[in-house]
């Protein structure tokens, strides 16, 4: 199951989770009966729709994390840099993907390309970052990490951890 697909079934479980609550409070406290089409109503419009806006809005940024597509990111908001890769052995992608997917969620690679996506964990107050990864030759290794929300100075932040973290671990 894509990524994307979780995450609209996580957070219409939540938001179904908080309804039920709600409904069974209101039931219980004041004796409010709510019939059937009632529930599905208000349950489609608050626990449906807001997690289908909210995947909406990431879904190009989440979908390119998984998908075949080569080409470098070009999302707004991305940081771009080159690290010297040092191997110990001949077989340099191998290398490389096991060093990456000890650290992040390898969400796509391609040994033919030399292509590593990645991310980090979503959580909920932070959506993750994205990664791109292409092993240009044996010692070099382009990089680039983007932000679920391009604007925030907090991405930001994160969007540097994350490159240093990945000198960190291409460069033990």
């Amino acid at each position: 199951m894509k990524f994307t697909s979780k995450l609209f079934l996580a957070w219409t479980s939540i938001f179904l989770i908080f309804y039920i609550t709600v409904i069974a409070i209101i039931g219980l406290f004041w004796g409010i009966r709510i019939q059937f089409w009632q529930w599905l109503l208000v349950f489609l419009i608050a626990g449906v729709l807001p997690p289908a806006v909210l995947t909406w809005l990431f879904y190009k940024r989440l979908d390119y994390m998984e998908s075949e597509n080569q080409e470098p990111p070009t999302f707004s908001g991305q940081k771009k840099a080159t690290f010297v890769f040092k191997t110990r052995s001949n077989n340099h992608y191998a290398e490389l993907l096991q060093k990456i997917d000890r650290s992040f969620i390898v969400s796509y690679s391609d040994k033919e390309a030399r292509i590593v996506k990645f991310r980090t964990d979503s959580r909920i107050m932070s959506w993750g970052v994205g990664g791109y990864v292409k092993l240009l030759d044996a010692n070099k290794v382009e990089a680039i990490v983007y932000p679920m929300i391009a604007d925030s100075k907090r991405e930001e932040k994160i969007l540097l951890q994350t490159l240093r973290l990945l000198k960190a671990v291409l460069n033990p």
